[in-house]
C-alpha cells in the first residue's frame, strides 16, 4: 500500500481542517445573515440563494485561476498518480503469478496424493 510521507499527511490533515472551518464558518455568517435581514420566508430564500450563488461564483473563480496558473495544480501532473499506477499493476501482477504457483503446487499435491493411492 502506498502512503504519502509523514510532512505530506500532515500538510493535508490540515488543509482539510482550514477547508472544513472555512466551510462552517462560511455556513454560520450566512445563517446569522439571513436571520438578520430577512423579514419574511420569502426574503430568507432569496436571501439564501445568493448566498449559494456567490459561494458557487467563488469556485468558478478559483477554478478559473487554477486552470491559469499551472503551479497551483503541480502535483496532479507530477507523476504521482502515474507511479502508484505502475506499483498497482506490478502487485496485482505478483498476486496473479502467486496464485497461479499455488495452483500448480495443489495440482502436484493432488497428483502425489494419486500416486501414493
Amino acid at each position: 500500500r502506498v502512503r504519502h510521507d509523514r510532512h505530506s499527511r500532515i500538510r493535508y490533515f490540515f488543509g482539510g481542517m482550514i477547508l472544513c472551518s472555512i466551510t462552517l464558518f462560511a455556513f454560520y455568517v450566512s445563517t446569522v445573515y439571513n436571520k438578520a435581514i430577512a423579514t419574511s420566508n420569502t426574503e430568507l430564500i432569496v436571501n439564501s440563494v445568493i448566498v449559494l450563488f456567490v459561494m458557487e461564483l467563488d469556485e468558478w473563480i478559483f477554478s478559473d485561476f487554477e486552470a491559469i496558473n499551472k503551479k497551483w495544480t503541480a502535483h496532479a501532473e507530477d507523476g504521482t498518480i502515474d507511479k502508484m499506477n505502475e506499483k498497482i499493476a506490478s502487485q496485482q501482477e505478483e498476486l496473479r503469478k502467486l496464485r497461479e504457483s499455488q495452483v500448480k503446487g495443489e495440482q502436484i499435491a493432488s497428483r502425489q496424493e494419486e500416486e501414493l493411492r
